[in-house]
């Protein structure tokens, strides 16, 4: 018997022309001069010399995230090319919650076999969403793996490192009684709660070149919603928050108490926190109580800052001079729990 690797299932002549096609793509794109190296080595090397001098005591923050079942639905209704902002927005909003400056990003593409268009189309998304939050895109890995994924299947994952002074890290201690929260409005569902959504979307026989009855998009378009990208907005704010919160999968209940010390509770008030349509919507087809669909999705809030009420107009119009919705829905008080806690005002 006589086989190959490409008898086995692996053609490594697909991945290399790619890559080759995306390296051209990379030429006609800005390029941070602290990025020595990108594609290509068996590593990266970024250079620190002249970052270093903003910082008195720099921290390094890393983070990996995913983008989850989004990626089947986005593979089902042939739209894939915006899957790159999902998957850079998962990690860098969560570096913001430190107080960090996302630096670098890498990304991992597992397959069963590898399909030319494809991997180009998500490498030219991420490339795309990484000039939004101000980061390089340094490298990452491409995996064939017939066998251990169906035909046409693949997995995403991404992976980030910031940078802070450890005086302006959020969270813990930083966040007092009396902190305002301040809600920043999410395109969407963003990237969790998929695996329910599909259900619905199942249930529902629901075509996506339709137009959605609640929106003037097609069911594409609303669901598929790329996750926004906050670092551009949130970056000259953070020396004004406290703490912050990204409310990515066990939405607000789960995500909150995060960034709250011990003994503290998180007030909101549900009065300024109406759901969106697609909520709503959302709610209605599975009879979730909100307590649930808090517990879910992000239920039209993307992020949730915390900061002292001296600087909760600032904070709302410079998200607003950035083009972020913004509002005040709540504040922090202290609780008889040992642990912290999400009150829900009705």
């Amino acid at each position: 018997m006589s086989l190959s690797y490409k008898d086995a299932g692996v053609d490594t002549n697909k991945a290399e022309k790619a890559l080759s096609d995306f390296s051209r793509f990379l030429k006609t794109r800005p390029r941070n001069p602290y990025l020595l190296s990108g594609i290509g080595p068996f590593a990266s090397c970024f250079s620190l010399k002249d970052i270093l001098c903003n910082y008195s005591d720099p921290v390094l923050v890393t983070c990996c995230d995913g983008v989850g079942t989004k990626l089947k639905l986005a593979l089902d209704w042939d739209h894939i090319s915006e899957l790159g902002q999902d998957l850079v927005a998962m990690n860098v909003n969560d570096l913001l919650c430190t107080g960090a400056t996302p630096l670098l990003f890498l990304d991992y593409y597992a397959c069963g076999s590898l399909v030319e268009s494809q991997l180009l189309t998500l490498l030219t998304s991420i490339q795309k969403a990484c000039e939004l939050a101000e980061c390089s895109l340094a490298g990452g890995e491409t995996a064939e793996m017939p066998g251990l994924y169906q035909q046409g299947d693949f997995d995403l994952g991404g992976f980030s490192v910031g940078m802070v002074d450890r005086s302006h890290i959020l969270g813990g201690n930083k966040v007092q009684i009396g902190d305002e929260l301040i809600a920043l409005e999410s395109s969407g569902v963003h990237s969790n709660g998929y695996s329910l959504i599909r259900k619905i979307i199942e249930a529902n026989k629901i075509n996506p070149n339709d137009l959605c009855p609640f929106d003037s998009r097609t069911w594409r378009e609303v669901i598929l919603a790329p996750t926004l990208i906050y670092v551009s907005a949130l970056k000259p704010l953070l020396p004004l928050l406290s703490g912050l919160a990204h409310l990515t999968g066990e939405g607000l209940t789960g995500n909150l108490p995060r960034i709250l010390p011990s003994g503290y509770k998180a007030q909101i008030d549900s009065k300024k926190w109406p759901f969106p349509p697609l909520f709503q919507w959302i709610q209605k087809e599975t009879a979730l109580s909100t307590e649930a669909m808090l517990n879910t999705f992000n239920c039209g809030v993307g992020m949730v800052a915390v900061c002292s009420p001296e600087h909760s107009s600032k904070v709302i119009s410079g998200l607003e001079s950035a083009g972020v919705r913004s509002w005040q829905i709540g504040k922090i008080a202290e609780s008889n729990q040992s642990e912290p806690e999400v009150e829900w005002k009705a």
